[in-house]
């Protein structure tokens, strides 16, 4: 009897250790589901770092090649509405552009076909720049 109760009570941590999990992964508080919410570059890189979020750069091929936010996978703005399929609606998403603009399309698009926690970079790669967060693909000269 007293070696169930024993691993019946260990069975109940380790389950409950997989429930407690990091915050990282939370949208920011006062986010509004539903709806296309602005994060500013700096809380958004410690977002797109956490598991289970997305960070989509919606600029074209060309433009994020010549260097993007660090983790932003490339899906340009044009090809985004066939591509919807391949991610995740209950998980927050990052949508990154130039300047702010096309991403804040992307994030309406993306709220209308039921994404739960949208996210418009605001002032888009130019601000993740001029914040010094860490890129990828910049050619050095």
């Amino acid at each position: 009897m007293r070696c169930t109760i024993v691993l019946v009570l260990a069975l109940m941590i380790t389950a409950c250790g997989g429930d407690v999990a990091t915050t990282d992964n939370l949208p920011p508080e006062g986010a509004v589901m539903s709806t296309v919410n602005d994060i500013a570059p700096e809380d958004a890189l410690l977002k797109v770092q956490a598991a289970y979020s997305q960070f989509i750069d919606v600029r074209t091929r060309e433009e994020y090649s010549a260097g993007h936010a660090i983790r932003a996978r490339n899906i340009p703005l044009n090809e985004l509405p066939a591509k919807l399929d391949i991610l995740e609606k209950n998980e927050p998403i990052y949508l990154i552009c130039q300047t702010g603009r096309r991403s804040k399309e992307a994030a309406e698009l993306l709220s209308r076909n039921g994404f739960k926690w949208v996210f418009n970079v605001t002032g888009g790669t130019e601000q993740w720049q001029a914040d010094v967060l860490p890129m990828d693909g910049v050619k050095s000269d």
